[in-house]
């Protein structure tokens, strides 16, 4: 309820929980009616899997920027976006599991669980979806039909400290959000 000054302290979004999952690119993914249902019925496809534990400040991180110059017109103060844009989201994994080493990688490690690394990176596709669970009992969810890893940084191996894997997205358009970079849920709190 906001308060006399229009403000809302319950509508802030403190995050407490949630995950980021990936899955092999044209995974089918929630429908916009089914993402909007809590519990997420039916549950995702069990070709999704969760990145495991995030660090404290690894949490999912989306950004979006237009980078192309708009498309300026004759006529004074009239111009639109030339659709050029740069869309990603970041997460921080903190587990070293078979599946964060996949995506590092874009291979599988073989029985020795040995892989070997190309610094340039792959060119695996994936369909990433994320869940913030707000402290105030809101949930938000996104879809994004077609990423690829632009980046990993690993954490510097600090004693006593998680070791993580930030990992950067780079969001594609995709014809299954509208020819958008990714779909959004947000579910009110109770």
């Amino acid at each position: 309820m906001p308060d006399s000054q229009g403000n809302d302290i319950a509508a802030v979004a403190v995050p407490v929980t949630g995950f980021v999952a990936l899955a092999p690119l044209g995974t089918v993914f929630p429908t916009p009616a089914e993402g909007a249902t809590d519990p997420l019925t039916p549950a995702l496809d069990a070709a999704f899997k969760k990145l495991g534990l995030l660090k404290v400040d690894g949490g999912p991180g989306w950004t979006w920027e237009q980078t192309g110059d708009p498309i300026e017109f004759w006529q004074d103060g009239y111009s639109i976006p030339s659709g050029l844009s740069n869309v990603q989201v970041a997460a921080t994994a903190a587990e070293q599991n078979p599946w964060v080493r996949e995506i590092k990688s874009g291979k599988t490690p073989d029985v020795n669980g040995y892989i070997t690394f190309d610094g340039g990176g792959h060119a695996v596709q994936y369909v990433l979806f994320s869940e913030e669970i707000f402290k105030n009992g809101a949930i938000r969810r996104r879809i994004a039909p077609n990423v690829t890893v632009l980046s990993v940084v690993e954490d510097r191996n600090t004693r006593g400290e998680v070791l993580g894997d930030a990992f950067t997205f780079k969001v594609n358009r995709s014809p299954l959000v509208g020819n958008d970079h990714f779909g959004e849920w947000i579910l009110p709190p109770a």
